[in-house]
């Protein structure tokens, strides 16, 4: 068992994530802790210089964990949007869009690619200081 302390996320924070809940037959507490070890030490390192985590990257965190953990197969059939059934030799399988007129449909790889773009993107806004800056001319 890890016996990591995780500093902005916990395991239940990721469990309820997705709907359902993460089952613990699904994904152990210790894969869990590993997995929020490994993304809160990257974003400690590669956006704050190796300082405290600030309370604002629990979500970027969160989307994440969470899109490392449901990139298996088995975890991302049962926990997105993919639906697929066998009758005798016919079978199929759906994905619903994420949203109407989207390039991108709503697979559970599309899915868990958003979720991590949008956390490298709201983490890359958090790291960087703002470039605007307000002067009066001619002084």
């Amino acid at each position: 068992m890890s016996d990591y302390v995780p500093t902005v996320l916990t395991e239940s924070d990721v469990r309820n994530f997705v709907t359902p809940p993460l089952d613990y037959d699904d994904v152990t507490k210790a894969e869990i802790l590993l997995k929020i070890e490994a993304v809160e030490t990257y974003i400690k390192y590669r956006y704050f210089n190796g300082g405290s985590l600030p309370s604002k990257t629990k979500i970027p965190a969160l989307l994440l964990v969470v899109s490392n953990l449901l990139s298996s197969s088995s975890l991302a059939k049962k926990y997105c949007t993919l639906a697929s059934e066998k009758l005798n030799d016919y079978s199929y399988s759906l994905s619903k869009p994420s949203s109407v007129g989207a390039k991108t449909r709503g697979s559970p790889y599309a899915i868990i690619k958003s979720w991590h773009d949008m956390a490298i993107e709201m983490l890359e806004k958090m790291a960087s200081p703002s470039e605007y800056k307000i002067r009066k001319a001619n002084e």
